[in-house]
Order: structure tokens, then sequence, then C-alpha cells
């Protein structure tokens, strides 16, 4: 009997946990709609301010947008897409993406972000054939949370003509979140 309980309970408690998580955050948004009736424009904006440093903190972090780009991109959102995944053997690639939900701690007034970037390189068939596990490190100190975090990656690979694969790793330093994606792409 305790063998089946045991499950049961577990279950509940996560969904009793993840209820809360809700119910906080709604009864901030129910405070924030009634400062918004009384005119306090200001100071409902610092409680939606907080619900979204929240729930991008709860929420599982993603690359929603990601791609190769003709040159090195300039900043977020500025970037010119390539439409070819075709390299030629001495040519840089450039990649550009956009990183949500990453941990924000606020630690006496400055916000902290921190992740760490992997990759590896696939074959065709899905063959590993290289990478680094801890390629680079970001870390930043702000004054005021940073939800516009882009990645400006470049990479020259000495590899032969072939089909192969890219995947970006994307590891939050300071949670257990962690993201990746993968690009097709061509060396000629």
């Amino acid at each position: 009997m305790k063998r089946i309980l045991y499950p049961f309970i577990v279950a509940l408690f996560f969904i009793v946990v993840a209820f809360s998580f809700a119910q906080e955050e709604a009864s901030l948004l129910k405070d924030a709609a009634a400062l918004l009736e009384e005119g306090k424009l200001e100071e409902a904006q610092n409680i939606i301010d907080e619900v979204r440093l929240s729930l991008w903190n709860k929420a599982s972090m993603s690359c929603p947008v990601y791609c190769f780009t003709e040159e090195e991109p300039q900043m977020f959102g500025v970037y010119r897409k390539r439409i070819s995944n075709t390299f030629a053997k001495d040519e840089t690639m450039y990649v550009y993406a956009e990183v949500r939900n990453y941990s924000i701690l606020k630690e006496d007034g400055v916000y902290h972000i921190f992740f760490n970037l992997g990759y590896k390189v696939y074959d065709k068939g899905g063959n590993y054939l290289g990478g680094e596990e801890s390629w680079e490190n970001f870390r930043f100190l702000t004054q005021s949370p940073i939800y516009e975090m882009f990645l400006r990656l470049s990479f020259d690979f000495d590899i032969n003509p072939g089909e192969y694969f890219l995947e970006i790793i994307v590891r939050d330093g300071l949670s257990e979140k962690e993201t990746s994606f993968k690009l097709p792409f061509k060396k000629v």
C-alpha cells in the first residue's frame, strides 16, 4: 500500500507547489489591476515588473530565435539572416540566437546573469565529431533586469566537405536550466 501512495503523494506535492507559485503571481496581478483602477500607474507597473521577473525565472530557458547570419550580428534583433547554410572551406560561420528565461538573480540591489555555452558538431548521420562542453562564459552584473539577451557566435571549422549539424548548448549558471538548438550546415 505504501508503494502505491508514495508516487501519488509526490505528484500531489508538486501540483500544490506549482499552484501556489501561480497563485502568488495571480494575487500580485490583482493588486496591480486595483492600482490601475485608482490611476496609480507607476505603482501598478512596479508590481507588473516584479511579476515579470518572477515568471521569467520560473519558466524554462529557450532560444526561440536562432539562425546563421551574413555577418556578425550587431545587437538584439539586428542581424541579416543568411539564406543559405552552405559555407566555403575557409568561410566563417556567424550565428545569432536570442536567449529567454535565463535566471536573473537579484542580490543587494544588483542583478546577476550567468550562462555557459558549449557546442557540438555532428556529421549527417548524427555521429559526434567534436566540440567543447564549456566554450564561452557570459556573466553580467546589472542595475536593472535585462530581458533582451542575444548570442553573437562565430565558428571557423576546418573540416572536410560534407553535411553537418552544429548544436549550441546554453546552460544557466544560476540554476539547473539548460536549452540547445541545432543548425544544419554544409561545407564545400
